[in-house]
């Protein structure tokens, strides 16, 4: 049965279309993290956009999203004594994404219009600055552009948001 070509040509095709399906960001080290982070005890997590982004649809869930894997990230690298979007005293840092492009695409209307749903864009930077000192620390972009040549299997703005947090979280945990 493993031997079977059916079998091994179907497992193959699956592979390929799960690969094809994943969102993976191109980063950009614009300023190198290279402090010591262990001396800070907590990160702050602020998600913003310009204006023009925050009147978009599905802005709202990206923000939130975003916010809440990336927090979830930071957390499970256990590098912070403290992660949250409130603000804190002594040695902390503030991790603000800012997504500077964006358009929303979600997995239902990929399913329903396929490749007519639009591509989905999620381009964010993040700047890690001190916040006694407001010194920035390091600034890393990652964006990540779906392609119509990938068709209905194509990334939705949520797979883009899981790898974008996933990748910008691992600069911070040295991960």
């Amino acid at each position: 049965m493993r031997n079977n070509p059916l079998v091994l040509c179907v497992h193959a095709a699956a592979s390929l279309l799960i690969a094809g399906c994943a969102a993976t960001p191109t980063i950009q080290q614009v300023r190198p993290i290279e402090a010591d982070l262990s001396r800070y005890g907590a990160l702050q997590v602020v998600v913003d956009a310009p204006e023009h982004i925050r009147k978009q649809t599905g802005y709202d869930i990206t923000a939130t999203e975003l916010t809440r894997e990336f927090i979830a990230n930071v957390s499970a690298s256990g590098k912070f004594a403290t992660v949250g979007t409130e603000a804190r005293t002594g040695k902390s840092l503030e991790a603000r994404l800012t997504i500077t492009d964006f358009n929303y695409v979600s997995g239902a209307a990929r399913g329903m219009v396929g490749i007519l749903g639009g591509r989905a864009i999620l381009h964010v930077t993040m700047t890690v600055k001190d916040n006694e000192t407001a010194a920035v620390v390091g600034m890393v972009t990652a964006g990540h552009t779906s392609s119509h040549a990938q068709g209905v299997f194509s990334p939705v703005t949520s797979g883009q948001i899981t790898a974008i947090a996933k990748e910008l979280s691992s600069r911070l945990s040295n991960r």
